[in-house]
């Protein structure tokens, strides 16, 4: 015990002189050297992205319901959210039809209201509408007859002045959306999400469904058609001005008269109207990786009238052969 403390009292007093007891050291006039350097901040993980709850599924046009309400689980994506308690489908469809309706309506006829008493200052200019409504080609039915819509009111290149119009409304009719698995009725109802960019969907299959009625019906195919329906997928690129950037066949319909026929339409509805903000990729175009179509053999439907989707007029169309 005696030896330990002999040692650590040496070590002690060491201790408080070289610490407490030690002087400040003098202070130094020479400068200092500083740099300055900038840290990046670490990297935060990317948040994880769930999808949502109706990232997939097919897309349809409904009629707009009366009560919008999300439903839990749907098979299908609209403009809007639709509940039912029960799904069913209308499978009477019109093709040219100007208003999405749950039920068909089998009047054709069309609702006229004349706008009189348009007060204006301006005069005349001489604007021509409806001159060229659609170029007929070699596919026309009727080469020699013309659209009751194509009207002259003058040449002229001026803005229009205003003027008395008639306001048209056709009967509606449900969609041709492929429903296989839904209970036929006399009403289209569905579950449905309401998703980004229906809309402009719909008005893309409204323009090639509406070709792709009469190029089939052009189409002669060279083998026996076996089968009561025929599926092909089809893929593609649309560019930020409407245009048909691209297409391909992901999936034949195993007659390459139909596959042919769809390009067709597709080539003949394009340009489309151009894809609102947020549809594009990062490439700028829109992607169809599933565009389907199901031709049904045997079920022939009622003639068109020759409404032409995109400009709301009738024309004689491209249709040659019976259907």
């Amino acid at each position: 015990m005696l030896v330990s403390v002999l040692l650590h009292v040496p070590l002690l007093l060491w201790f408080v002189h070289s610490t407490y007891l030690r002087p400040a050291p003098e202070a130094s006039n020479a400068p200092l050297r500083l740099s300055i350097r900038t840290a990046s901040p670490a990297e935060e993980p990317a948040p994880e992205v769930t999808p949502p709850p109706d990232a997939d599924g097919q897309i349809v046009e409904i009629a707009p319901p009366k009560e919008e309400k999300r439903p839990e689980q749907a098979d299908y994506r609209a403009e809007y959210n639709s509940t039912v308690e029960k799904e069913s489908v209308d499978p009477r469809y019109r093709l040219d039809r100007i208003v999405t309706a749950e039920s068909y309506s089998p009047e054709d006829a069309y609702e006229v209201e004349q706008q009189e008493g348009v007060e204006t200052d301006l005069p005349f200019t001489g604007t021509v509408a409806g001159r060229q409504v659609f170029d007929r080609g070699k596919y026309s039915l009727f080469p020699n007859r013309s659209s009751a819509w194509d009207f002259d009111s003058g040449e002229g290149i001026s803005a229009p002045a205003p003027s008395s119009s008639l306001d048209s409304r056709m009967a509606g009719a449900p969609s041709n959306d492929y429903l296989p698995d839904v209970d036929r009725s006399n009403k289209t109802a569905l579950n449905a999400h309401e998703t980004l960019y229906a809309s402009w969907w719909n008005r893309v299959k409204h323009l090639v469904s509406f070709y792709a009625d009469q190029t089939l019906t052009n189409a002669r195919p060279r083998r026996a058609l076996r089968k009561n329906k025929y599926a092909m997928v089809l893929s593609g690129l649309i560019g930020a001005d409407g245009s048909l950037a691209a297409l391909d066949i992901k999936s034949s319909s195993g007659v390459p008269e139909f596959d042919e026929a769809l390009k067709q339409a597709f080539h003949l509805a394009a340009p489309f109207p151009e894809p609102p903000e947020g549809a594009a990729d990062r490439d700028g175009f829109v992607h169809m990786d599933g565009f389907g179509f199901v031709v049904m053999i045997g079920s022939a439907q009622a003639e068109m009238n020759g409404i032409d989707p995109r400009q709301g007029v009738q024309f004689p169309g491209l249709q040659t052969g019976g259907r």
